[in-house]
């Protein structure tokens, strides 16, 4: 798997703290579960703040601290993540373990033409939706009022220039504006956080943000 997009390193030392809302950590995961280079970045994270925890509690020790798995658990479960030693080509993965595999028995929303939207979860401002959107749909134009990460599940999508594809994520915060557009090649499916409104900039998708609450 070619993954181009990755979020920044800064959500990745929150995720290893455990500083992170659940829609954020789901997100993080589905993109961890297939990318090595953030898996990396996530374990320098943990020994850095593992090292840091010793050295304030004054231990000293010749031996790093073993991490048998420096993760946070599954959000809202007890499993811890287990990453496979071989990256999988696809993320199957993420729709047998979130949602059972079934895409058609999801709450889904009809958010504009070509796009059906699904709340997954909810908690006070923290959001997590998946996104279904037909080849060529083209979304609100919008940014955002906080922080979105945005995974690509099935698919691929063209924002600000860059071509996102299965296990990209786009990071987007309140000083991005942007207008996804669904490529050609098939439909879009993707999973995103969030932790505020979005701020359309045109009137019809602001009439509709109250019904469909995102």
């Amino acid at each position: 798997m070619n993954i181009n997009h990755h979020p920044d390193p800064s959500w990745l030392v929150s995720y290893a703290a455990s500083a992170l809302p659940d829609s954020f950590n789901v997100v993080l995961q589905a993109h961890l579960a297939v990318c090595s280079r953030c898996r990396d970045t996530l374990l320098a994270a943990d020994e850095i703040g593992a090292a840091f925890m010793l050295g304030a509690n004054d231990q000293t020790s010749a031996e790093p601290p073993a991490f048998v798995n420096p993760l946070p658990s599954m959000a809202g479960g007890e499993t811890p993540v287990e990453w496979a030693k071989d990256e999988p080509k696809d993320v199957s993965h993420f729709f047998d373990r979130y949602i059972g595999g079934h895409l058609e028995s999801l709450n889904w929303m009809r958010a504009g033409k070509g796009l059906r939207v699904c709340k997954l979860s909810e908690d006070n401002e923290n959001r997590m939706w998946m996104l279904r959107a037909e080849p060529r749909t083209v979304l609100p134009k919008h940014s955002h009022d906080g922080s979105e990460l945005t995974f690509v599940l099935k698919g691929s999508f063209e924002s600000q220039d860059a071509l996102f594809r299965v296990g990209d994520i786009e990071d987007a915060d309140d000083a991005t504006l942007h207008q996804p557009v669904v490529t050609d090649d098939d439909e879009c499916i993707c999973i995103a956080a969030v932790d505020g409104p979005l701020r359309f900039a045109s009137l019809l998708p602001r009439l509709a943000q109250p019904f469909i609450g995102i």
